[in-house]
């Protein structure tokens, strides 16, 4: 028989027995079953065309993929918190692939934004910073996110809509541009819908009803870019900063939409990433 002396380092085997396992990770770790409703681009032309079917976006149950997704809900873990939303890490997956890269294989890293309201002390005051996430009831969170949903929806329109028309300058001219022109898109992103786990041989319509909803967004990975603010029309960034020619890029679009819609619509609040994801939080139409 062979020596069981086999040379294990010291305190090994006494160190086997042991277990060190991060609880309140685990704990804020949330599972949701989802339904997911992928935001298209769709060219400013078709919705013109036909407003009635596609000036919003919608809920297509026959567009829609059901799935997995994994949030980390711990505030400590957050990817960032604004003045309505904040963003969490997290993992999609789906049991069919989109035609969008997003969800298009499993456990994709994703952030993922749910609106909030701040919840003060009683008898405190509206400190800025002494306030917990409070969340919204189904019924108050649905349309706050198809809002976001529908400000996505359109400004994907409107930036496509300003490269065709950048396209059709270019290809008309004689000479090239003598700059680069930036090749940009907003992020993939989509609406999930959390429905409750339907109990075996429970009949009641109410556990086919939506929990909770997420907007759920391609992950940026690169650094994260304020390229022009929602006040202000001119770039944030200074001509010696990185990202300065993206951001008067952006502001060429800026005047292009407005221009080309006759003052009714622009996107405004730029941000994003440095290569080819952008973000927003405005979208500016006059009615």
């Amino acid at each position: 028989m062979a020596s069981a002396n086999v040379g294990f380092p010291a305190g090994s085997l006494q160190s086997g027995g042991t277990t060190d396992i991060d609880v309140r990770q685990m704990l804020t770790i949330q599972h949701e079953n989802i339904e997911f409703f992928p935001i298209p681009t769709r060219p400013l032309s078709v919705i013109l065309d036909d407003p009635k079917l596609h000036a919003a976006f919608r809920t297509d149950t026959e567009l829609s993929h059901s799935g997995r997704l994994t949030v980390q809900t711990s505030t400590d873990d957050m990817l960032g918190v604004g003045g309505f939303k904040t963003a969490h890490p997290g993992f999609l997956t789906l049991l069919s692939a989109p035609e969008i890269p997003l969800g298009s294989r499993p456990r994709q890293k994703v952030a993922v934004k749910r609106p909030f309201y701040k919840k003060y002390p009683p008898g405190s005051s509206t400190n800025p910073i002494n306030f917990s996430i409070g969340r919204y009831t189904i019924s108050d969170e649905l349309p706050k996110l198809f809002r976001e949903a529908n400000v996505l929806y359109w400004a994907r329109s409107l930036l496509t809509f300003a490269y065709e028309y950048i396209d059709h300058c270019v290809a008309n001219s004689s000479d090239t541009p003598p700059f680069h022109i930036p090749r940009l898109r907003f992020v993939e992103a989509g609406l999930a819908l959390s429905h409750d786990h339907t109990q075996p041989g429970h009949k009641s319509k109410s556990l086919t009803m939506p929990r909770a909803g997420y907007l759920v967004e391609e992950l940026i990975t690169d650094d994260f870019i304020k390229y022009i603010h929602n006040m202000d029309c001119n770039p944030m960034l200074d001509p010696y900063e990185v990202g300065y020619e993206i951001a008067e890029f952006l502001a060429c679009t800026q005047h292009i939409q407005f221009a080309k819609t006759g003052g009714l619509a622009f996107i405004s609040d730029y941000q994003g990433g440095l290569e080819i994801c952008l973000t927003l939080k405005f979208l500016h139409i006059r009615t």
